[in-house]
């Protein structure tokens, strides 16, 4: 909210030029170019904090950027140089309209519904046949996803058009999985009750004990998303009583409602979201948990993990024991993956681009980017080799233990050897690190994918979220604007009129009269 009223003020006052942050190329000569786009602080940048640096003890200086390796893996697997043009962006929309605006990339990292867009509008292509050959040992992709992943991504579909004709394909021709998580609540138990949390649900954005105290996303698809769970909890909360075989199908509408009929009270909702709620945010929820100025933070489930991860790692005596909760009406299921733009095959970029999203799916690199960034990676591995990085490096279990401490994790790992999972303590399964990354499959039955919305749609509710954005200021906020207002008047009119105006003329000194000029 401050933000975008410093902004209007900025903008308003004239004082400063609109900045362009750039990505520009490096200097490095190579073969191939490949531009990549994907989020920002998303994959392991090396350094302090890195994987290679924490638990492979390399000395921080010589923890190497992830692209760095992958430059020279490439080289020495394909007999060509290379060079990553990496840029990033904040939201996907942001991503989008650069797309839109004819910024090429060879290689995005979408989420789910802007897959499904992206793909409507014939702006991305196919993989290669050859890039889903599990004999080729350089397709570490096919060979390490995880079963349920790759089920996920074989039977979501995307709808393509050519020539006017409309086609339906599965994600997974035009999709490589990525990262993946749920949507949730991070709170602080010193002051949010978990008992009254699992009884407000989706309505604790406009409960009165949390006023100012929590914060929603500042995109209009994830914060559309909360409002649908807030408007029809009941509904959901019921169906879940009475589950059959259409509960996540009848699930999945009600949370991808768009028509008009619901729109108006979705509206109504987010209004009264946004007047309970601290603001909306895309990166700072997680920091300001930590900082202790909101109780709650609407996240995505790999920002959970890194504020819960930032409250334990605080100084002695500052330690703060967050915890993550995802609603029992439902909430989001969300995968971002790799998809190839239109033109790349032109630029000559594919086979560059299928072996980035290979190198990153080997279990080496998804290990360092999943500790760097917090976020779950799609990589099991061909022997579970994410599940041993679960319980020796990241220390969430052990390979004993008592049975009601098992916590089976076979829906994503695959039951080829057996039930498998790892030991773990009751706050690691029901609220903590391990919930929020891996949670149990119960709360994924629960959880539901986002739809894209069309052009039509996606015009209506935009324009909802920017009457929701712009409706009433704060008083403080009037003020400042009504001086800044004032403010600019004045300056206009003494550099006009000042030497006419009695208010700006000089005040003549002690003894003196102020002589006006009269025309002959």
């Amino acid at each position: 909210m401050k933000k975008r009223i410093l902004s209007i003020l900025a903008a308003a006052l004239l004082l400063l030029p609109t900045l362009t942050a750039l990505s520009g190329c490096g200097a490095k000569n190579a073969d191939v170019v490949l531009k990549v786009y994907s989020w920002a602080e998303y994959i392991d940048e090396g350094g302090e904090g890195s994987y290679q640096n924490d638990i492979e003890e390399f000395d921080k200086k010589d923890a190497h950027h992830i692209l760095d390796d992958f430059e020279a893996w490439y080289e020495e697997a394909y007999g060509e140089s290379i060079r990553v043009d990496y840029a990033t962006f904040g939201t996907n929309e942001d991503m989008y309209n650069e797309i839109v605006l004819g910024n090429e990339y060879d290689l995005l990292c979408p989420s789910d519904y802007m897959i499904m867009k992206l793909a409507a509008e014939d702006r991305i292509v196919p993989y290669d046949e050859s890039f889903f050959d599990e004999t080729n040992p350089n397709n570490y992709y096919v060979r390490n996803v995880s079963p349920y992943i790759k089920s996920i991504f074989e039977n979501g579909t995307v709808t393509t058009q050519e020539n006017g004709i409309s086609s339906t394909h599965s994600w997974s021709e035009y999709a490589a999985g990525y990262m993946w998580g749920t949507t949730g609540f991070v709170y602080n138990p010193d002051h949010v009750d978990l008992e009254d949390l699992e009884a407000l649900g989706w309505k604790t954005f406009t409960s009165e004990k949390y006023t100012n105290k929590i914060t929603a996303k500042d995109n209009v698809r994830d914060t559309y998303f909360a409002a649908l769970g807030l408007t029809y909890q009941d509904e959901l909360l019921a169906l879940a009583e009475n589950k059959d075989e259409h509960y996540n199908e009848t699930l999945t509408e009600i949370f991808n409602r768009t028509a008009e009929e619901y729109t108006g009270d979705v509206g109504d909702t987010l209004l009264a979201m946004k007047k309970n709620i601290y603001g909306f945010e895309t990166d700072t929820g997680k920091q300001d948990m930590v900082s202790g100025k909101i109780w709650l933070n609407y996240a995505w489930s790999g920002d959970a993990v890194y504020a819960l991860n930032e409250g334990e790692d605080a100084e002695e005596g500052e330690e703060l024991y967050l915890e993550y909760f995802v609603p029992e009406a439902g909430s989001n299921l969300w995968f971002d993956g790799w998809v190839l733009t239109k033109g790349v095959e032109e630029r000559g970029t594919k086979r560059a681009a299928e072996a980035f999203v290979n190198y990153m799916s080997m279990p080496d690199s998804a290990k360092r980017n999943s500790y760097f960034i917090g976020y779950t990676s799609v990589i099991a591995g061909e022997e579970n080799e994410m599940l041993e990085f679960l319980r020796d490096d990241l220390e969430y279990g052990t390979e004993e233990g008592e049975k009601e401490d098992f916590y089976d994790l076979s829906w994503f790992f695959g039951e080829e050897n057996g039930t498998v999972g790892l030991f773990a303590d009751e706050e690691q399964r029901t609220r903590r690190q391990l919930y929020a990354q891996f949670p149990p499959q119960e709360v994924i039955e629960r959880c539901a994918v986002m739809n894209y919305f069309d052009a039509d749609t996606s015009e209506r509710i935009n324009e909802l979220w920017t009457h929701v954005k712009a409706e009433t200021l704060d008083a403080w906020a009037i003020a400042v604007l009504c001086v800044a207002v004032v403010a600019i008047v004045l300056f206009v009119l003494y550099v006009k009129f000042g030497a006419k105006i009695d208010f700006f003329r000089k005040k003549p000194k002690k003894g003196y009269e102020l002589v006006e000029r009269r025309k002959a």
